[in-house]
């Protein structure tokens, strides 16, 4: 399994799995084409705030993540947020996920690994937990602007 860095020509492929998230795992907010464009124009004018890893196999794209950099006083380091995570269907339950946090603890040196799940979504959850994730002792906020 390779974890790469999005290049152009994969946007078709993206916004194809992110609309797939978004249909499997409704977690209240919707997607658009918009929002897409504007994720990846972000990622391309701030790499350094936004990454978007492409997983790939034998030339076969079968997966992607969008991590989000913030710094954290609390923490006293950087806070990695894995905003999404998709693996397409026909290839979940190999390890793709597990192998995607190995490659983060590996390759990034964040100071807090952060990430949200739907609470009905129970095989989600049970990877993050074998992973080591735990709840929060404090409760997630959001004010929406737009």
């Amino acid at each position: 399994m390779i974890f790469r860095q999005y290049g152009q020509e994969d946007l078709s492929p993206l916004s194809d799995m992110i609309h797939a998230l978004y249909r499997e795992d409704p977690g209240g907010e919707t997607i658009d084409d918009r929002k897409i464009t504007d994720t990846v124009n972000e990622h391309t004018i701030h790499p350094e705030k936004l990454n978007i890893i492409i997983f790939e196999d034998d030339d076969q794209i079968r997966g992607y993540a969008l991590l989000v950099y913030a710094w954290s006083n609390e923490y006293g380091g950087d806070i990695l947020h894995v905003d999404e995570l998709y693996v397409k269907e026909a290839y979940r339950d190999q390890g793709i996920g597990a192998a995607f946090f190995h490659f983060i603890e590996e390759t990034m040196s964040p100071a807090v690994l952060q990430l949200e799940v739907t609470p009905s979504n129970h095989r989600a959850m049970g990877l993050y937990r074998r992973m080591g994730f735990v709840l929060s002792e404090n409760t997630h906020l959001i004010k929406r602007r737009r």
